[in-house]
């Protein structure tokens, strides 16, 4: 891990770490910018304030508030002129920096060994070569490969996104507008493979800075599974998965022998749709290497999810998730807060708890809170005016979170599912 401090004539302080799988450059402690391999500018920390780059060039900036809690954060998508200066001004620095350090009065403050500066040099370069129009042209090929690929669970923000469907096969939950602009699709074996042929070629290098595989869209292991395995089987064969059951020395030698590798494949996964799996279904995809599946539990209580528009009972959960678990797959299970304001709030809590508490979860596994964001292309705002039933605020929902937290009883809390925060703004891929 070839790591360079150098010291300017003006006494700034540049510090590169290029790493196998992405490059970072550290100027004063006051300002980062990370990279991946192929020099594509994929988050920062400029002025206190944190930023991801999409790979379509949107720009989202991620800000703390003065004091704990979800009121005070700051969470929003650069407008596209703002983007572009964003972009410009952390490109231009790189330039700055390059030609500091291309000044004879410039020093090495610190290094690792004699080859380390020009390794650094290297990824220098590779960083300068990925300008404003270098990175414009990866866009149009970004959205030529993708459908948009509208969310991602938080643990899977940098999964290497597999299309094995575009959209969703329900698409009516009326909390949800993101896949409103198009039909479901489930791709051909042959379409498949294109498609890892071309993520393939466009991520080049910087596939490195994946560690997962994402296979989306909405819910694409509802595909049939005769149709499913050959599209697991694909993806196997060109990247190199995590094998079942392999852990401690046996593994480390497994990742040794190559260097790019994925940990698992991860996947959402709908509660009520008739091509039920069975644990023997989630066990051949474990084999393959499926490694948790994402569920929009949403709520406890079958009132709310008729109201959200979800067609399944709660009791569909509790057997998919002791179907998925009996196949040797983790699972995430995601909550959304806030849904159905004032009128079903009690009820919202006091059954997702109890279903929550009905649940084999262990420590593989997550539950996720998610805040209900009111989608543009959604019908929920509507819901709630023509039921006259008030939204919740803020404070509101984060004494729900507390009141279900409080709540859960696990079978052995030291090894219990890890309970976290999941804000559908924050991303962006």
């Amino acid at each position: 891990m070839p790591i360079v401090e150098f010291e300017t004539a003006t006494g700034q302080h540049i510090l590169i770490n290029a790493r196998r799988e992405a490059t970072s450059i550290f100027v004063d402690q006051k300002l980062t910018l990370n990279y991946d391999r192929e020099g594509r500018l994929y988050s920062a920390w400029m002025d206190g304030r944190n930023y991801r780059r999409g790979l379509d060039n949107r720009v989202l900036e991620k800000q703390e508030g003065p004091r704990p809690g979800l009121s005070y954060r700051v969470r929003r998508e650069l407008g596209p002129y703002e983007a572009r200066q964003f972009l410009a001004d952390a490109y231009a620095r790189v330039v700055e920096y390059a030609a500091a350090l291309n000044d004879p009065a410039t020093r090495v403050v610190s290094n690792s060994s004699s080859g380390d500066a020009q390794t650094v040099r290297a990824a220098l370069e590779r960083v300068l070569a990925c300008d404003l129009a270098q990175l414009e042209r990866d866009r149009a090929i970004f959205n030529i490969i993708y459908k948009p690929i509208n969310i991602l669970p938080p643990d899977q923000y940098l999964a290497l996104v597999l299309q094995a469907t575009e959209g969703c096969s329900h698409n009516q939950c009326a909390f949800c507008g993101f896949y409103r602009d198009r039909k479901f699709h489930v791709k051909s074996l042959d379409e498949f493979k294109n498609h890892i042929r071309d993520v393939r070629a466009f991520f080049g290098g910087g596939i490195c800075l994946r560690k997962t595989i994402f296979l989306a869209d909405a819910n694409a292991l509802i595909i049939p599974q005769a149709q499913l395995l050959p599209l697991f089987d694909a993806i196997n064969t060109e990247f190199a998965i995590h094998p079942i059951h392999c852990e401690g020395d046996a593994l480390r030698e497994w990742e040794a022998a190559r260097p790019i590798h994925f940990e698992g494949i991860y996947s959402f996964i709908d509660a009520f749709t008739t091509r039920r799996k069975t644990a023997r279904d989630f066990a051949e995809l474990a084999t393959r290497g499926l490694k948790r599946v994402y569920i929009g539990l949403e709520t406890g209580d079958a009132e709310l999810l008729r109201f959200l528009g979800k067609p399944n009972a709660p009791e569909d959960v509790i057997r998919l998730v002791g179907d998925v678990k009996a196949g040797g797959v983790a699972v995430a299970v995601i909550v959304l807060v806030g849904a159905g304001g004032e009128k079903y709030a009690a009820q919202h809590v006091r059954h997702t708890v109890n279903l929550i508490n009905a649940l084999p979860l262990a420590q593989t596994d997550l539950i996720y809170f998610s805040e209900l964001v009111d989608h543009p292309r959604s019908d929920y705002s509507a819901l709630l005016h023509e039921a006259n039933i008030r939204p919740l605020t803020i404070g509101e929902i984060e004494h729900q979170m507390t009141l279900m937290r409080a709540g859960f009883r696990f079978a052995n809390f030291d090894a219990a599912p890890k309970v976290s925060y999941y804000d559908v703004r924050e991303f962006i891929y």
